[in-house]
């Protein structure tokens, strides 16, 4: 397994991307780096270590004969040797960069991203582990159901920075819409209520331009959380570079264009006919009639995108949490103590008993 690491060329220490700083920091000899300056320095490095193509033709063969079966190719344990330490870590085979569990320093498996798997683009981490915890906290502050301890600080030292895999698609069409157009009015006359409706035949056509309709692209993790930590900010996407997943994890995808295809298109279909919908003013009520559509241009790019993960158990159950790395949208389902719920719940029927038996004495 070909792995790589990223040193300071001042003391040798581990270089992590700081999202605060939007750059390469060493925590030993506090030297900063720009990615750029990242990137010449370890250029050759990344094209000698980052390809390995036997794992990469093993991995499609593995799909390809799954796909004959058809089955899905199911996930397999990888091990690899830390260039730090020396030691031998197991990760699941979609892991493209993690921490070695023993010396903490981080590594990218440069084979993961290699080939076809390489990503078109990256959108780095703005938002720090520190301030990712605090909007998480601040979500959670105007909750009152929430189990005890739930909401504190220590609760959260394990969130965990992740790069996620997913597919965009922009797109440029051909549309025409026909449709039913109704404006309706209503009055009264005396004791009786007269409504008018006027009919109208209404047509839009010309060209569509859809960007940015996005599906994950990794099936192994809930495909909810992964769409509901949308929006990113695409302006701020980077050429794809290695040493961006220094000092996160990142996983690689296992879903291909193909695979997404389907979903996307309906999207854009349902996207294209709302944009002629729009046009169409002045109506109460819209009728679509018929509507035609031809894809003139499409493009769909593979990019990565940050996100800050954090698991918590409770009555047994394992409940995932997201949080945007660029904006801080917060995405999970907030678990509830049933004993706090409960007390409220027998609070406020006691509060409601005085209140009636008040409210009848006053009537003796």
């Amino acid at each position: 397994m070909a792995t790589m690491n990223y040193k300071c060329p001042n003391c040798d220490g581990p270089l992590k991307f700081n999202p605060d700083k939007q750059k390469f920091t060493c925590e030993y000899c506090l030297g900063e780096f720009m990615p750029d300056q990242v990137q010449q320095m370890n250029v050759e490095k990344e094209q000698r270590e980052t390809y390995d193509e036997r794992e990469v033709n093993s991995y499609e063969q593995r799909r390809q004969e799954a796909e004959t079966r058809g089955e899905q190719e199911e996930e397999y344990p990888v091990s690899y040797t830390c260039p730090s330490c020396g030691a031998e870590i197991v990760t699941s085979s979609t892991t493209a960069a993690t921490t070695c569990f023993y010396c903490y320093n981080p590594v990218v498996l440069g084979g993961r991203l290699s080939g076809e798997f390489t990503p078109d683009r990256v959108v780095p981490f703005e938002l720090s582990k520190d301030k990712a915890i605090e909007r998480f906290l601040a979500m959670c502050g105007k909750k009152w159901f929430l189990p005890k301890g739930f909401a504190g600080k220590e609760q959260f030292e394990k969130l965990n920075g992740v790069y996620f895999p997913y597919w965009y698609a922009d797109e440029q069409k051909t549309a025409h819409l026909t449709a039913t157009g109704k404006k309706i009015r209503t009055w009264r006359s005396g004791n009786k209520e007269y409504t008018e409706t006027k009919i109208y035949h209404v047509v839009r056509g010309g060209d569509v331009t859809i960007n940015n309709v996005f599906e994950r692209a990794l099936k192994s993790e809930s495909r909810e959380m992964l769409q509901s930590v949308h929006p990113y900010d695409l302006g701020k996407a980077q050429p794809f570079a290695m040493s961006y997943l220094s000092g996160f994890q990142a996983e690689k995808r296992d879903l291909g264009k193909s695979d997404v295809e389907p979903v996307i298109e309906q999207k854009m279909h349902q996207y294209a006919e709302q944009v002629l919908k729009n046009t169409m003013e002045g109506y109460d009520v819209i009728e679509t009639e018929s509507f035609n559509e031809k894809t003139d241009l499409s493009a769909y790019t593979y990019n990565l995108m940050p996100v800050w993960m954090v698991t918590y158990k409770y009555n047994g159950e394992i409940i995932p949490f997201a949080i945007n790395g660029q904006t801080g949208k917060a995405y999970g389902h907030l678990p509830i103590a049933a004993g706090k719920l409960a007390g409220v719940s027998a609070a406020v029927a006691v509060i409601v008993f005085i209140l009636g038996v008040l409210g009848g004495m006053l009537f003796l």
